[in-house]
C-alpha cells in the first residue's frame, strides 16, 4: 500500500479516534462499593453493630479532581452530602478522604483492598489515623 498524503491524513485521524476512545474513560472514572452505616438506639444513643443499612459510596473523578458521594440510608449531616475528596492509590489500596465541611465534624477516611475483600473506615485521633473497627462492607457493588 502506498501512503500518499491522503492515506497518511486518514491513517492520523483513524489513529486520533482511537486513542481518543480508549483514553476518554480514563478522564472520568467512577467506582462503587457496598457500604453499611449503622444506626443508633433510640434518641441520643450508642451506634449498635446488629442495626444497620447497606447502602453505597461513589467515587468519582474527572480532570483531576475527585468527588465523594454517600447514599445510605439517612445519614448524620457529617456524611451525607456529595463532597470533594482525596485520593491515594497504591498497588494495593485506595484511600478516599472526604473533606469536612461542617464545624464540629470528625475527619475520617476509607481504606479499601484493591482485591475486592473490603477494607476500613479510619478517624483522625490524637494526630494519627485509628481504625473504627466496625465492618462497613467496602466491597465493589456489582
Amino acid at each position: 500500500m502506498k501512503h500518499t498524503p491522503l492515506n497518511r491524513a486518514a491513517l492520523l485521524a483513524l489513529s486520533t479516534l482511537f486513542a481518543a476512545a480508549v483514553l476518554a474513560p480514563l478522564s472520568a472514572q467512577a467506582q462503587t462499593w457496598e457500604y453499611k452505616s449503622y444506626k443508633k438506639k433510640g434518641l441520643g444513643g450508642q451506634y449498635d453493630k446488629e442495626n444497620f443499612v447497606v447502602g453505597t459510596i461513589k467515587l468519582e473523578e474527572k480532570d483531576g479532581k475527585a468527588t465523594f458521594f454517600t447514599n445510605a440510608g439517612v445519614m448524620d449531616a457529617c456524611r451525607r452530602a456529595e463532597v470533594p475528596a482525596q485520593v491515594t492509590r497504591t498497588d494495593a489500596e485506595i484511600t478516599i478522604e472526604p473533606e469536612v465541611s461542617l464545624a464540629g465534624c470528625e475527619k475520617w477516611r476509607l481504606v479499601i483492598r484493591n482485591d475486592g475483600s473490603g477494607g476500613r473506615r479510619e478517624v483522625w485521633r490524637n494526630e494519627k489515623w485509628v481504625d473504627s473497627k466496625w465492618d462497613h462492607g467496602l466491597t465493589p457493588k456489582k
